[in-house]
């Protein structure tokens, strides 16, 4: 398996993404798989029954084709210089797929090591908004949102609120975590949701005691206030390059809702990467 690094958008803006996922490719020991999905050209044009109509869908397969060939040539490039600045030790390929993008994002996800989205992939409008909601809410893979500095560095910031999108994070990231070799279990007592298990088993003490027999350096840091603002807060006090958390929301009418923390989080400019789970 290895790092799926999912392209798309501003190819300019790239190099903190491609810097985040060659880092996670290192920590975890493995390759790097960059994934540039786009849509059939013939799939963005619509026919009407005239001729004129039918000339005009031609001519605007043809320039959304020219376009995805552009696009690709300059994220081959980009992709390539990364990879060429990471060193001989990295093993990686780009892969151009024509389909529909958020299966096909979905289907490399989930034989993936990790896959790690544009920070900017969390805002609406970026092209690759819906495919990063679609993996993460719909198909509930774990994803990473890469840094804004591009580097991912210990200890882990672990958002924990005893809930099972809290634990499936903890678990699904652990080798990341493991790489990273310390964590520190943040938790906000006032901020508690209800639980469905045993509590004893859902405290950040319990966690923080799973994480040593896992081989992690953890301690437990509790916070007041507003739950992203805290987790930011403690993410800078130990220089933390990882926050690992669940994604809070849901899907109505086809369109994705994040909850408040894991919006604001995600919309942090100057925060750590993130590694979520819903």
């Amino acid at each position: 398996m290895a790092v799926l690094c999912v392209l798309g958008g501003d190819v300019e803006r790239s190099a903190p993404h491609l810097e985040t996922s060659i880092t996670v490719a290192k920590h975890l020991g493995t390759s790097l798989d960059g994934l540039l999905a786009m849509p059939d050209p013939a799939n963005t044009a619509m026919y009407f029954v005239s001729a004129e109509a039918v000339m005009a869908g031609a001519s605007g397969v043809s320039a959304v084709s020219d376009a995805q060939t552009s696009l690709r040539k300059d994220f081959d490039a980009a992709f390539k210089t990364a990879v060429s600045a990471a060193g001989s030790w990295l093993k990686a390929d780009i892969l151009h797929k024509t389909g529909h993008v958020q299966s096909l994002v979905a289907n490399h996800g989930i034989l993936s090591d990790a896959t790690v989205f544009p920070r900017e992939a969390a805002q609406s409008g970026h092209a690759l908004n819906p495919v990063y909601e679609y993996v993460l809410m719909e198909e509930r893979l774990p994803a990473i949102l890469a840094a804004p500095s591009g580097k991912i560095s210990g200890p882990v910031v672990i958002g924990w609120d005893g809930t099972p999108r809290a634990m499936r994070s903890v678990r699904a990231h652990l080798p990341l975590i493991q790489s990273l070799g310390e964590a520190v279990v943040a938790h906000n007592p006032d901020k508690d949701r209800e639980l469905g298990g045993a509590p004893e088993i859902t405290t950040p003490e319990a966690v923080s005691d799973w994480l040593h027999n896992e081989r992690v350096k953890a301690k437990v840091e509790t916070f007041s206030g507003k739950v992203s603002d805290g987790l930011l807060k403690i993410a800078k006090d130990h220089e933390a390059g990882l926050i690992v958390m669940g994604a809070y929301g849901h899907s109505r009418i086809g369109q994705m809702l994040f909850g408040g923390t894991s919006r604001a989080l995600m919309q942090a400019e100057d925060g750590p990467a993130l590694a979520l789970a819903h």
